[in-house]
């Protein structure tokens, strides 16, 4: 049986650029939770965010490549980190005749955003100022990696990347794709912002996931890639192997979650089930947690349908107050997370949670990093605006 196996990964956040600075910062319970500095914070119920401060590398390569805007920035420095990563010369590659496509999520692609505040931190370099609209993602996308027609853009707010890695399994599994380079890009800017600053969704401190003193969520930016390629069951991956995949709708509300969990606990059922897995065979969960009262209520309920009293000796994360919500962006680099996680057997702690403010019976791995011993099986949650519901559930 051909399965996805992960081969490469890349990542830029607010904790580090690169898998493994990310992944030493998450178990360091390092937070990149900053004040804004790229745009105006006036009238922001909260100034702070996951924002990624550009270094050196980064603006180079941003004047190097000719890219304005931060979304291609990030989702580019990640491919390439991933294909480093997986020894992948892509142009090689294409040239044999291999069948290979490119998915990349994000909630809105920055078509919401004015062209001149698209990068302010890059003012210096007087290239094209286009903005980076959805298609215009695509296009970019096309033409540095020589993908025409094999990039495809998925746009299901929070859930985006978790989709496109899912949407990447499919086209490996059932397509005959021979290499499928997935994961998601997003970046800050003061539009969405405003828009959660009127939901009230914004915390007014920092973000707190699944405590009893939760009241909000803080967002963040960055990009994170996967590589994956065909395998059989049976033979050890480079990383892990992404073994099942899970899909719902609420049908609920136009932006809150259905309050029973069930949209949530359908798509966790599924990503089981198409992997032919037991819920007692999971030994980690990389939680959406967005720190919001009612989102993380949510997932609770979800989590106890799906693995009923076990819920609460099943270690589980929340890695939003270390980075930010990233939006598109969240479920891959939470994925990145999860499969590093199956790696070292190791969960990373959630930030600003004390052990005994947890408000479930849930164990929530807080304070410092927690060693698990052998897991067999991780699952990644991403659940976005209008009840779009994603779970990935990797192995060893």
């Amino acid at each position: 049986m051909t399965i996805a196996i992960v081969t490469g990964m890349g990542c830029v956040s607010a904790v580090g650029e690169g898998v493994e600075a990310f992944w030493n910062a998450l178990l360091a319970g390092t937070t990149g939770i900053k004040e804004i500095t790229e745009f105006s914070t006036e009238g922001l119920r909260n100034p702070r965010g996951g924002a990624v401060r550009l270094s050196e590398n980064l603006r180079a390569f941003a004047v190097c490549e000719q890219v304005r805007a931060r979304l291609l920035v990030f989702a580019f420095a990640a491919i390439d980190q991933a294909l480093a990563d997986a020894s992948i010369d892509l142009t090689r590659l294409r040239a044999s005749g291999r069948k290979v496509a490119l998915i990349v999520g994000t909630s809105l692609g920055m078509s919401l955003v004015a062209p001149e505040t698209v990068l302010e931190q890059l003012a210096e370099f007087e290239g094209d100022r286009s903005n980076a609209d959805l298609r215009a993602l695509g296009e970019a996308i096309e033409r540095r990696y020589g993908l025409e027609g094999e990039v495809v853009v998925v746009t299901t707010a929070c859930a985006s990347s978790t989709h496109a890695i899912a949407l990447a399994c499919d086209m490996i599994r059932q397509d005959g794709y021979d290499l499928v380079i997935a994961g998601g890009a997003d970046s800050l800017d003061r539009m969405k912002l405003l828009g959660h600053t009127a939901l009230s969704t914004l915390t007014p401190d920092v973000p707190r996931p699944f405590s009893r003193a939760r009241d909000g969520t803080l967002f963040g930016e960055g990009a994170g890639f996967l590589v994956l390629t065909p395998g059989e069951e049976g033979s050890p991956p480079r990383y892990a192997a992404c073994v099942g995949a899970g899909f719902s709708t609420d049908v609920y509300h136009v932006t809150a979650p259905d309050p029973t969990g069930a949209g949530a606990a359908a798509a966790m059922r599924a990503a089981l089930a198409d992997a032919n897995v037991e819920p007692d065979a999971v030994g980690h969960v990389n939680l959406h947690g967005s720190g919001t009262t009612l989102n993380d209520a949510v997932e609770f309920h979800a989590l106890s349908q799906v693995f009923g009293a076990r819920t609460a000796s099943l270690p589980s994360t929340s890695i939003k107050a270390a980075i930010g919500h990233t939006m598109g962006a969240a479920g891959a680099i939470e994925a990145i997370a999860t499969v590093l996680a199956l790696r070292d057997e190791v969960a990373p702690p959630t930030a600003y949670v004390a052990a005994d403010d947890v408000a479930f019976d849930l164990d929530l791995v807080t304070v410092s990093a927690r060693r698990i011993g052998a897991m067999r099986f991780a699952l990644s949650n991403s659940f976005g605006f209008g009840g779009a519901n994603g779970a990935l559930l990797f192995g060893r």
